[in-house]
């Protein structure tokens, strides 16, 4: 019997926005619809676009940024300011 990991999560639906600042890549999971009104300026809300609040390393891979890292790269912690 082979059973599937109940805790990994799908990408699906996923586009990776990615930002290299400070020598290191930085990536945030997005809705891909949700990122062009977002350019565009029709979405406002930041939570609509962002399916996961957090800064990744890899977002295929789970690798979430280090605070050293953010602080760093863009002088603060704080993942929701970034």
């Amino acid at each position: 019997k082979i059973t599937t990991p109940v805790n990994q999560i799908r990408l699906t639906n996923v586009a990776v926005v990615r930002l290299k600042k400070g020598g290191k890549r930085f990536e945030i999971a997005t809705y891909p619809n949700k990122v062009t009104e977002w350019r565009q300026g029709v979405e406002t809300d930041i939570d609509e676009v962002l399916q996961i609040d957090s800064v990744f390393l890899n977002v295929s891979k789970g690798v979430v940024a280090k605070k050293e890292d953010l602080t760093k790269a863009f002088g603060s912690s704080d993942q929701t300011k970034i």
